[in-house]
């Protein structure tokens, strides 16, 4: 985990949106017309997504309550804010691991909802979501590696960190 977030003096960058643009529900509901969804399949969408919610919802508590651990405290001893920083920084990226493996969950029920006309479409938007979202949290987490944090290709969960 060391070589996937790097030092940085500005605290945590990756913001509960952030995460929250990573939901494939979320991407599902808001391309509804691209994916030509019914009502019902929008109606099941919407309350799994909503459950999802509050499955996620405390581990985005966790997350808000980090941005303040993440930054270093003036005047306190380097290597103390060092190693407590970087505590705080591992504590980021198992919230986001949970809360993108809940994602991926997730991804299974919504997918058993889409036609064999609709999957296609879905799979190519998912894709790109997954893509998108590695890069974000490269980006704002550090490191180098992709599709870290539990994210999903094809509806399937990847590998964690």
């Amino acid at each position: 985990v060391d070589q996937l977030i790097k030092e940085s003096p500005v605290g945590l960058r990756l913001s509960n949106g952030d995460v929250e643009e990573m939901s494939p529900l979320k991407l599902l509901i808001d391309k509804r017309k691209d994916l030509k969804l019914t009502d019902e399949q929008q109606t099941q969408l919407k309350a799994m997504s909503e459950t999802l919610k509050e499955t996620n919802r405390p581990h985005f508590k966790a997350l808000d309550s980090l941005r303040n651990e993440i930054r270093p405290k003036a005047g306190a001893d380097v290597e103390v804010e060092r190693i407590r920083t970087q505590i705080a920084r591992e504590t980021v990226v198992g919230a986001v691991k949970v809360i993108r493996g809940n994602y991926g969950e997730s991804l299974k029920g919504a997918v058993a909802l889409l036609d064999d006309t609709q999957k296609p479409k879905a799979e190519e938007l998912l894709a790109k979501q997954t893509a998108d979202a590695d890069k974000t949290l490269r980006d704002k987490l550090g490191g180098g590696r992709g599709g870290a944090a539990g994210g999903r290709r094809g509806g399937q969960p990847q590998g964690a960190f």
